[in-house]
C-alpha cells in the first residue's frame, strides 16, 4: 500500500481487468476460509463456469438492508429489521446449455426444445465470482442464489447478443447464516506466474500446447514468442492449454502474465 500525503492510495483504487463466474447444485460445500485465500486457488470441481460476459455485463452485487429499523422509546436507540435485499446482477454473453438451464430452471431434451415458464423457477445454487484488478488484488465472493430474473437483450445485428441474470442471496448455514462470504488479496498476496514444461514440442500452427507451471488462476495472456495464443483456457492454477498462433517454424518462448506479472520466458521450439 502507497499512501500519500492526504491519505490516498491509488493502488487500492478497484480497476476489474478480468474474472469469472462459477455455479454449483445446491448444497455444494463451500470453499474454507484458507481455501479460498490460496493465491493458487482452483475453483472446485462442483462448479461449472458460466463462459464469457459481456464487457459491460461484470458483477453488480446490492448488498442493502430492508425495512424499517427496530426503533425504541429511549431516544437514539434502534436495531436493523434483519431483513435484507441481496442480489448479484450479471449479464452472460454466451448462449448456450447452461445459461438456459440457469434461465429457465430446465435442460432441453435431445431436440434442444425446452419450455419456459415466464413466472420463474425455484432451482437454487451457490454461485462463487472472482474478480482480478488491475492492481493485482482479487476478490472472490460465494452465496447460495436463487435466478429471479432472466432478461435477454434486444437482438441487434452486429451486437452480442446477453442474458442479463439477477440472482437474489439467501442467508446461508455455511456462512454463519449471512448472506455472503468474500475473500480480499491484497495486491502484495501473489506472485508472478512460472512456466516449466510445455507439450507437445514442435506444435504447429492450429495445434493445442499444454503449458504447465504455476501461478496461472487469472492469467490475461500466454504468447509464443512475441504473438499471443489464438485462444487459451486456464485448466487450474498450474495447467493451460493455448493453441498455437500463425507463424514460422523456429524460437517461440512461452510467457505467461497474470495480474502479478509476466512469467519467465520458457524456451519452445515450434513447427510452421
Amino acid at each position: 500500500m502507497t499512501v500519500d500525503a492526504s491519505g490516498n492510495d491509488l493502488s487500492a483504487v478497484g480497476i476489474p481487468i478480468t474474472g469469472f463466474l462459477g455455479f454449483a447444485p445446491k448444497g455444494t460445500v463451500f470453499p474454507t476460509s484458507t481455501e479460498g485465500a490460496a493465491s493458487t486457488f482452483t475453483l472446485p470441481i462442483a462448479f461449472v463456469k458460466a463462459g464469457l460476459l459481456t464487457e459491460d455485463g461484470g458483477f453488480e452485487w446490492t448488498l442493502e438492508p430492508d425495512g424499517d429499523p427496530i426503533k425504541f422509546y429511549q431516544d437514539g436507540y434502534q436495531i436493523p429489521s434483519g431483513l435484507a435485499n441481496a442480489t448479484l446482477v450479471v449479464k452472460l454473453a454466451q448462449y448456450d446449455a447452461m445459461v438456459r438451464e440457469l434461465s429457465y430452471g430446465k435442460t432441453a431434451d435431445a431436440n434442444g426444445y425446452l419450455t419456459i415458464d415466464a413466472g420463474g423457477h425455484a432451482v437454487e445454487y451457490v454461485a462463487f465470482t472472482e474478480e482480478i484488478f488491475k492492481s493485482g488484488a482479487i476478490r472472490r465472493r460465494i452465496a447460495e442464489v436463487s435466478v429471479t430474473g432472466a432478461k435477454v437483450d434486444k437482438s441487434e445485428r452486429g451486437a452480442v447478443n446477453g442474458t442479463e441474470l439477477t440472482c437474489a442471496a439467501k442467508r446461508s448455514a455455511s456462512l454463519g447464516n449471512d448472506h455472503i462470504g468474500e475473500w480480499w488479496l491484497p495486491a502484495s498476496s501473489g506472485t508472478a506466474p512460472t512456466v516449466t514444461a510445455a507439450s507437445p514440442s514442435g506444435a504447429a500452427t492450429a495445434a493445442t500446447v499444454t503449458i504447465t507451471g504455476t501461478g496461472f488462476t487469472g492469467a490475461t495472456a500466454v504468447k509464443f514468442g512475441a504473438a499471443n495464443a489464438t485462444s487459451f483456457n486456464v485448466v487450474s492454477s498450474t495447467s493451460i492449454t493455448a493453441v498455437m498462433p500463425s507463424g514460422t517454424s523456429g524460437s517461440a518462448e512461452i510467457t505467461v502474465t497474470t495480474a502479478y506479472g509476466t512469467s519467465n520466458s520458457f524456451a519452445y521450439t515450434r513447427a510452421a
